[in-house]
């Protein structure tokens, strides 16, 4: 029972972190601080040199016309703003898997939903 407690509560901190206030940040393994040195596509950048694929998005393959409005409209929010992910331990490929935040506090992720520039990852 408890296994399955923890199952529901990992998968509700990564997939809808934005409604959990500091939670995310508190339950992170690690948490890094920086200006996003790339932007891979939609859901992927990294940060200080860290891959960081956001866990609560599903953005369209950079190949395609809807990936490429997808990727510019995230340099667009990111742009020139210094950004905190919490990192929840888990990788996918060469890539933490995690949180990330602007600085006054928004959920980037919740913001590429909100724009209709992805999805949710379920």
């Amino acid at each position: 029972m408890a296994g399955g407690a923890l199952a529901v509560g990992f998968f509700v901190v990564e997939r809808f972190p934005e409604l959990l206030g500091p939670i995310p940040e508190l339950t992170a393994l690690r948490v890094i601080e920086g200006p996003v040195s790339h932007v891979r596509d939609g859901d992927t950048i990294e940060v200080v040199g860290v891959p960081v694929r956001f866990g609560s998005l599903d953005c369209a393959e950079r190949e395609t016309q809807a990936g490429q409005v997808a990727t510019r409209g995230l340099r667009e929010l990111i742009a020139g703003q210094s950004l905190t992910c919490a990192l929840n331990g888990r990788t996918s490929y060469d890539r933490s898997i995690g949180r990330c935040t602007l600085p006054d506090g928004r959920d980037l992720a919740a913001l590429m939903i909100r724009e209709g520039l992805c999805g949710r990852y379920w």
